[in-house]
């Protein structure tokens, strides 16, 4: 397999052969990189088959036996036809020879060792008289100094002889001995001596090589990959395929074979380099060492040789493809050739690798990964040069090694202080790697904080792990401490005026009764680049939580930041913040597109902080819109890219979406375990805990503990108020206070706190409101209560809470059954339990049944068939009917209208307004009010066509003109009222 792309060198041979067989004679020097295939041609030539029946004498040239005269003619004779006196003549010249020379030296030879010489030449052409001698000599470069005086005394007289000289010649960087520079020149200057240089296989070759093996289209499809692990070394190629072979033996998938360098391939490249001279091994450990940093200057002096030394074995190294423009081709063979080093050896290279890259002024990342792998080395720049390289890295997303970083700058630093100062650092980055773990560093985060050995802007970056870990007092002194450095008139430090302004937004945000004493703040300690990106958000939020923005402000502001922000550590919690503040303003569905986003983003990060904060977020988002599953999967996700314990007091958040989820959808043992782990009393005193105390809240008022219920609402009420951000977008606490109240039977008391909701809602769809227009309705009489529940339908659709909605539907049910409205009350609770199902949600067990209601007749008699009638107009859209529309109802949840007010009503889905008598879906065909009918009624596309025998296709495209007629979009939308065309 190794003579593929050889046979043009091979009929060189071959032709020098047919000359010597007439009595021309020549030499042949066959050279080139290590295994490259030089010593395979030459047993290739010597084995084919010939009519002129040549005699070869062979011979190899070894390291070991440059010192022994005589050693390869010795060999080359060895196996000549000899008589038996003329083998004892040569075999006394041989010794006699090798005696004189081994004692005078080989600068000059004396008298006898010439006349060895002389007459060993003279044998080989006495034996070519009879037939054609060829002489084959691998790797002369190892011959001894006597034998290359014997073979260039044979090579002047082989011209006219039936004598052909073969030499194999490996090319080394490292000078070659006199003897053989001597041996070379002679050799070279002869007219019948020719030089044949092989070199690596070109692509046509390789993929000639590869098909035998692997097939034609196997071979087509690997032969580029193979040519850039290889760089077309025969030998390379040959352990590739080894490895490539073991490889499919051992994949159970028997995937297709691809290009892999393994241990057969490393074994062999780690081969060619022991073949070479050990200035070029040095100059690949060098390579090795410096890995994609190095430069020709550096690796000379790194491995202390001239550096035309070096440049000519980094040229050997790449000529005989083990390196590619000085880079191994695989980092399995730059790893196995640092393997050839002895761990002193690596750390030393690497010390030295290192301060050879910081005096050129190489970047820290660089530099750090060669004090990565120098041990315990020292030096004056050693620990700051690994600070800026984890910084570094930490832009770049690459967390963990920016640790190990600085976990190695801690072992090497000088003094205490030093070490105070970068075990902050790495606290803060093993946060983000690992908030669990950097749980167990807090007590000594604090203990350095009282005790002074943290301060400054060390101190202030903490301040938020304090925070988040309930080290709250701590906190507070970090932001104490740094009043002289950020007050007004005096000589700040511009960076630590910054960062305290960026502790003290976080911490305001998330502990709001903290009163930081700082003085105010003006243009000469407003935040700087460094830290607008980590509190920009926070600030969204706390203006949010505030009430100082409208919900069109808010998203505005959010949407600049989200934009603008690129996803970094850094930035991370201000991303949050932003959707955050898009939750709390009612705004769930744009909220829910930009987590959606950033959560794929940040599935490739190396930190989980990033995907488990926007995943929390997420289940929020998606309980507020009633996907109870959605939302329980992403507090899911969240509690686990992120252990409990790691959460801080910030666990509230997603323990909260699933304990809400699970409620909703009557899952109480879940609840219960989920309320039974433990969480951080300092959560109490965060948003947090608002969210967790709502949510047992919501568990209590589920499992009949009213009274409990009740305590857990008015205790947010509470904490909101003292704390100044009282916003129904956080905890709608007075709505479901109020809930608590009727479940209790105190309707005086949820009446109250409806007012004092309502009296605090803005202007424009609110999901608040219609909780509290759906929880007013339970304390009206019960003529007035579907007026409102309409009302609240519209608010919560608006909002896209399919769950709340889904009980409104059922308490509109029930309002109909108890007016005896039995066809309406059938319809409310069909659309009840369907979007219950698609919520996976329970309903109150007082929802109307269905199919009972079907069966009772209409107090009026019959139910009206939909042509010629007025129906009910679409729940979703208006109220129940025209009647009603035009009845004079208050408007609670707008202050300005609580006179009395017309509600106005949009236009139905036949075009037609409800207060006219055209009919909805006038302008449906009979066969398309069919169709929509069934379906309204929940019957498949299938069932539909089998009922009316028609095709499936034909009842889709009756749906799609329906749709777009009544201007809805999905069959959940089509209006109740249809169905009455199946009870007609």
């Amino acid at each position: 397999m190794f003579f593929v792309g050889r046979t043009e060198e091979l009929s060189r041979l071959d032709n020098a052969r047919a000359r010597c067989a007439t009595g021309v004679g020549g030499a042949i020097t066959v050279c080139g990189p290590v295994a490259v295939g030089k010593t395979a041609l030459l047993h290739t030539f010597a084995e084919r088959p010939s009519a002129d029946e040549a005699l070869f004498l062979r011979a190899i040239g070894t390291p070991m036996e440059q010192d022994f005269p005589l050693g390869v003619v010795r060999q080359l004779l060895q196996s000549a036809p000899l008589a038996d006196e003329d083998q004892t003549r040569i075999d006394r010249l041989l010794d006699d020879g090798a005696h004189t020379a081994a004692f005078a030296g080989t600068d000059a030879l004396d008298a006898t060792t010439v006349r060895a010489v002389h007459e060993l030449s003279a044998v080989v052409l006495t034996l070519a008289e009879s037939r054609p001698v060829v002489v084959v000599v691998d790797d002369i470069q190892h011959a001894d100094p006597v034998s290359l005086q014997f073979l260039a005394h044979l090579i002047r007289r082989v011209r006219t002889a039936r004598v052909l000289v073969l030499l194999g010649e490996r090319e080394y960087a490292a000078a070659p001995s006199a003897a053989f520079a001597a041996f070379s020149a002679d050799v070279e200057r002869q007219p019948h001596h020719r030089r044949i240089r092989l070199g690596l296989l070109g692509r046509a070759s390789v993929g000639e090589l590869l098909e035998p093996a692997v097939g034609a289209g196997a071979a087509a499809r690997l032969t580029a990959d193979v040519l850039e692990l290889t760089g077309g070394n025969p030998l390379l190629i040959r352990a590739l395929l080894e490895d490539m072979g073991a490889g499919h033996r051992t994949d159970s998938a028997r995937r297709p074979l691809r290009a892999t360098a393994a241990d057969a391939y490393c074994r062999a490249l780690v081969g060619c380099l022991y073949r070479l001279d050990p200035a070029t091994v040095e100059v690949a450990r060098g390579l090795a060492l410096l890995g994609e940093s190095g430069t020709s200057e550096g690796l000379a002096e790194l491995v202390d040789l001239e550096p035309a030394t070096a440049t000519r074995a980094a040229r050997t190294l790449n000529d005989a493809g083990l390196v590619a423009c000085g880079r191994f081709r695989d980092d399995r063979a730059r790893a196995a050739v640092l393997d050839t080093m002895t761990r002193p050896e690596r750390e030393r290279g690497h010390g030295r690798a290192a301060t050879l890259r910081h005096i050129d002024g190489a970047p820290s990342e660089a530099v750090a990964k060669h004090l990565a792998g120098a041990g315990e080395f020292r030096a004056p720049w050693a620990v700051r040069t690994l600070r800026e390289a984890a910084e570094a890295v930490v832009a770049e997303g690459d967390l963990r090694l920016a640790v190990d970083y600085l976990k190695l700058a801690e072992r090497i630093a000088p003094d205490e202080c030093t070490r105070v100062s970068i075990k902050a650092f790495l606290i803060g980055l093993e946060w983000l790697v690992n908030p669990a773990a950097a749980a167990r560093h807090v007590p000594w985060l604090a203990a350095a904080v009282r005790d002074g050995r943290l301060s400054g802007r060390d101190a202030l970056v903490c301040v938020r792990y304090l925070a988040w870990y309930g080290r709250l007092e701590e906190a507070r002194i970090v932001i104490e401490a740094s009043r002289q450095s950020c007050a007004p008139g005096e000589s700040a430090d511009w960076l630590t005026a910054a960062e305290t302004r960026a502790a003290r937004v976080w911490l305001k945000y998330w502990y709001p009764a903290v009163d930081a004493d700082l003085p105010e703040y003006g243009a000469e300690v407003s935040p700087l680049p460094a830290t607008i990106g980590r509190i920009e958000g926070l600030d969204l939020l706390t203006d949010v939580l505030a009430g100082r923005l409208d919900a069109d402000r808010v998203c505005d502001r959010a949407e600049r930041i989200l934009r603008g922000s690129r996803l970094e550590d850094a930035t991370v919690e201000s991303l949050t913040s932003a959707l955050t503040a898009l939750v709390y303003a009612d705004r769930a569905a744009e909220a829910q597109e930009w987590c959606v986003a950033l959560i794929d983003r940040a599935a490739g990060r190396r930190s989980p902080i990033a995907h488990a904060l926007f995943s929390a977020v997420l289940g929020e988002i998606t309980v507020r819109q009633g996907d109870l599953l959605g939302a329980e999967e992403s507090a899911a996700t969240a509690l686990t890219r992120i252990a409990p314990e790691g959460w801080g007091v910030a666990v509230g958040v997603p323990l909260a979406a699933r304990i809400v989820a699970a409620v909703a959808r009557g899952d109480r043992d879940q609840a219960a375990r989920l309320l039974e782990l433990p969480v951080p009393g300092a959560m109490f005193h965060t948003p947090a805990g608002l969210h967790y105390l709502h949510a047992c809240g919501r568990y209590n008022l589920a499992t009949g503990r009213a009274d409990a219920a009740l305590h857990d609402f008015l205790s947010c009420g509470e904490l909101m108020t003292a704390w100044r951000i009282d916003l129904p977008g956080l905890v709608p606490w007075r709505v479901e206070a109020a809930r608590a109240h009727v479940h209790l039977g105190d309707h005086d008391a949820a009446r109250e706190l409806l007012a004092e909701q309502f009296d605090r809602l803005a202007d424009e769809p609110s999901r608040t409101r219609g909780l509290a227009l759906g929880v007013q309705a339970s304390v009206v009489e019960l003529r007035r209560r579907p007026a409102l529940l309409w009302e609240a339908i519209r608010e919560l659709q608006a909002c896209g809470d399919r769950f709340e909605l889904s009980l409104v539907f059922a308490q509109l049910g029930n309002a109909y059954r108890e007016l005896g409205d039995f066809g309406r009350a059938r319809r409310a609770a069909r659309r009840a339990r369907q979007l219950s199902e698609v919520c996976r949600a329970e309903l109150p067990h007082t929802l109307p049944r269905t199919d009972r209601l079907a069966a009772v007749p209409d107090r009026d008699g019959a139910i009206s068939r939909l042509r010629g009638t007025t129906p009910e107009p679409a729940p979703i859209h208006e109220p129940a009917t025209n009647r009603e529309a035009d009845r004079i109802v208050e408007r609670p949840g707008r202050p300005e209208h609580r006179e009395t007010a017309r509600i106005t009503l949009p236009a139905t889905a036949s075009g037609g307004s409800p207060g006219t008598d055209e009919q909805p879906g006038a302008g449906l065909s009979d066969a398309e009010r069919r169709v929509a009918a069934l379906a309204a009624q929940g019957q498949t596309n299938r069932e539909i066509s089998r009922r009316l025998f028609i095709t499936v296709s034909t009842v889709e495209q009756h749906l799609t003109r329906v749709y777009r007629k009544l201007g809805v979009a999905r069959r959940l939308d089509l209006p109740p009222w249809l169905e009455e065309e199946i009870a007609g």
